[in-house]
């Protein structure tokens, strides 16, 4: 198994919303987000997943990495829900990201039910929102997003400095093969 990282994914979809949670199994994710985790399928390329959202609704391609389970939604943003993410989060911590195509994008910490960091990359230190936005600080500093004084790095892209931090930061990775050319499990949130 390679570490693959995840900056790829911002040249490799136009959107997504990617959710992250430490030491959780696929089927614990999916229930935690709202789904069913007997609705998994299995071996679902992007192409199929996109199908089947047209169908179905809300979907989401299903793995487990470098610790983390993760749900890649491609046309929706379920993960980005505080209610969601907040149980996503119970007693574990959760990472989303969201590129919905425009401006902003955004990304979101939790830890054990409380949503720590919830904000769009590019602001100063201070306009942070989340319950304890301070922690990660240092880890924005060392992608470049943040100034020493806490200012917005005024050449900084945004998605892969933030990208940048999920890997150093938490370690986060996904199996670039698999979700680019390959299959993955799959779910809908659908309610239909």
């Amino acid at each position: 198994m390679t570490d693959d990282g995840i900056r790829w994914i911002a040249g490799a979809f136009d959107t997504y919303c990617l959710t992250f949670a430490r030491g959780l199994e696929v089927g614990e994710l999916v229930r935690r987000m709202g789904g069913d985790p007997g609705a998994i399928r299995q071996g679902l390329s992007a192409g199929d997943a996109m199908d089947w959202s047209d169908r179905k609704g809300l979907v989401a391609r299903l793995g487990t990495r470098g610790g983390w389970a993760f749900a890649l939604e491609h046309w929706s943003a379920e993960g980005m829900d505080h209610r969601i993410l907040r149980e996503v989060s119970r007693g574990t911590e959760a990472v989303v990201y969201l590129n919905a195509g425009v401006p902003p994008r955004w990304f979101l910490y939790a830890e054990d039910g409380r949503v720590v960091a919830d904000f769009e990359p590019g602001v100063e230190a201070a306009q942070l929102g989340g319950e304890d936005p301070g922690r990660l600080v240092p880890a924005l500093r060392e992608v470049g997003l943040l100034l020493p004084d806490g200012t917005s790095a005024p050449d900084a892209d945004g998605e892969d400095e933030i990208l940048a931090m999920g890997e150093r930061r938490f370690g986060l990775t996904l199996p670039r093969d698999a979700v680019e050319h390959g299959t993955l499990a799959a779910v809908s949130f659908a309610p239909f």
